[in-house]
């Protein structure tokens, strides 16, 4: 009977004992924060402010004010669930401890439901009343001794048991990290409480919005991560309220307050068509096949490649080589910066925002369009130089990537092919009509061209003919001047007349046989045969007299 006795009062010591020390734990934990986390804490965040010349979102005073506040919180506390139910002694002892734990429920279920009324559903009032239920079956079962080797190892082993049901609920990138598995085992517990942050799901294209499967609040400073779970070739662009954070992944990526995913990149190659209008160099309207396939670049630049375009822009200044070479899908971090720096934030609430890809084939359609109204409609069937085995479509395919391959490398983003795979003409009996008149315009042209050579030609001929015959004509008459003298020295002019009548006679008389003839020409002939022989007449008349 003594020893049992002696028992009770042993652990009735021991739980008087744990009652202050655990009061005093508590006390000074709250004294502690106050002191030694919020005033220190924002202290230090004011005076690097001040260094930095920013704003300091605190003064001084106000977090000492707000110190002030917190410690008449905690003393209100101390009153209220210690002093007062501490009033009651002797026989009336049992209403001192009701009220106390009165109060720890009230308490308890007020902290649960500020936090998890909105996103727990009724998840925060299970966790809440069964936390509580525990503590008070240890409570009375021995009091603070109850708690300590009931209610304590019950709650450990509740949380074992959600830290093993974690690895098995919560997706995992690298399942043996310890540090991943810690951080699986949180979300869970956030989950529990409905205190999680958004747990987002990236499913099917990565142009898709994310799919949030459990909501949750960014915005609170909590010690639990959210999660974004993508698949093996997709990574993140995170940001943190309106500052860019990281690129994370693929696989899981861990978030904390603030970190949204900005965009999600797929880093497969990535083959888009699209049909665009272009109108060619003589005017003609029609519609074209834009086809293009390119990828975020996964190689490594030589030291020419890379001082070239770390020049053209600044966010490549340390993409020279891949820095994620893990898995089947290599990248660099920079360069998907530089990738996603190039495209526009939503501006309003009806515009759907610009990805990269997108941003991309627009790179690739604009230089399409360029080359297009560069050439003629008929250079798309036969190249400008048309060489043996020249393929219209394969000369216009590179000149556009020749026009925009080095603009998307300068992007992150690299080029293999961009072509124009097709083209139609919509309403075709105008267009057939628009050939047929530029066709026309153009055979005119070139008709009228081949007229004016002709005729310079003609006259170019005639010209030489002209000359040829004039000489021809003075050496015949050079040579019948000749021959006279020869005979008589002293031969009358008319002789001389009729020897040069009689030697273009002889010319008109020698012309080529088959020597193409008009009707003006032997005209002509005709014509100066009818005054040779009137001057034959003259001449020969003239001689008789004599």
């Amino acid at each position: 009977m003594q020893v049992v006795q002696a028992i009770d009062k042993f652990f009735e010591a021991v739980n008087n004992g744990l009652g202050i020390l655990l009061a005093g734990v508590g006390l000074g934990g709250i004294l502690y924060y106050i002191f030694f986390h919020f005033v220190r804490r924002n202290i230090r965040k004011t005076n690097e402010d001040l260094r930095q010349g920013k704003q300091p979102k605190y003064t001084r005073g106000e977090i000492y004010l707000d110190a002030l506040y917190l410690m008449m919180a905690a003393a209100f506390i101390v009153v209220v669930f210690w002093f007062l139910p501490g009033l009651f002694q002797g026989p009336w002892a049992w209403v001192g401890w009701l009220l106390r734990w009165i109060e720890v429920l009230g308490a308890t279920l007020l902290l649960a439901w500020l936090f998890g009324h909105e996103l727990g559903e009724k998840r925060w009032l299970f966790s809440a009343l069964g936390h509580y239920i525990v503590l008070l079956f240890g409570w009375l079962a021995d009091r603070w001794l109850g708690i300590l080797f009931i209610s304590i190892p019950l709650i450990l082993l509740y949380y074992l048991g959600l830290y093993e049901l974690a690895h098995i609920l919560v997706p995992a990138s690298n399942p043996d990290d310890k540090h991943e598995r810690w951080k699986r085992f949180l979300i869970l517990v956030s989950y529990t409480w409905g205190v999680q942050l958004p747990l987002i799901v990236v499913e099917g294209h990565a142009w898709k919005k994310p799919e949030t499967r459990i909501a949750g609040d960014f915005t609170r400073d909590l010690p639990f991560p959210g999660l974004i779970w993508m698949k093996a070739h997709q990574v993140a662009a995170i940001t943190g309220g309106n500052q860019f954070k990281r690129i994370d992944g693929p696989g899981v990526v861990f978030t904390g307050k603030l970190e949204r995913p900005l965009q999600i990149i797929d880093l497969r190659l990535q083959l888009r068509t699209n049909e665009i209008d272009v109108v060619s160099k003589d005017g003609m309207n029609f519609k074209a096949r834009v086809f293009t396939a390119f990828r975020i670049d996964n190689e490594n630049w030589d030291e020419a490649t890379f001082r070239k375009l770390s020049q053209r822009n600044p966010l490549l200044k340390n993409a020279g080589r891949l820095d994620h070479t893990e898995g089947s899908f290599h990248f660099s971090r920079p360069r998907i910066l530089a990738t996603i720096s190039v495209t526009g934030a939503k501006v309003s609430e009806n515009q759907e925002p610009i990805f990269w890809d997108q941003w991309a084939l627009n790179v690739v359609e604009n230089a399409a369009r360029k080359v297009v109204a560069e050439k003629n409609l008929d250079e798309f069937w036969r190249p400008a130089q048309d060489t043996r085995f020249a393929n219209a479509l394969e000369v216009i395919a590179q000149e556009i990537k020749d026009r925009c391959a080095e603009t998307l490398r300068a992007a992150g983003i690299l080029l293999y092919a961009a072509r124009i795979v097709n083209f139609s003409f919509p309403g075709s009996e105008e267009i057939e009509k628009q050939q047929i008149a530029s066709w026309g315009a153009r055979w005119a042209r070139k008709r009228v061209e081949i007229l004016a050579r002709a005729e310079a030609e003609s006259e170019k001929m005639q010209q030489e003919a002209r000359a040829y015959a004039h000489s021809m004509l003075l050496e015949a008459i050079a040579e019948g001047l000749k021959k006279t003298q020869e005979i008589h020295p002293g031969l009358p002019r008319y002789v001389i007349a009729m020897r040069f009548l009689s030697a273009l006679q002889d010319f008109i008389h020698k012309r080529p046989a088959g020597e193409a003839t008009n009707v003006e020409a032997e005209r002509r002939i005709g014509d100066l045969q009818n005054y040779l022989r009137e001057w034959q007449n003259v001449f020969f008349s003239g001689s008789d007299k004599e």
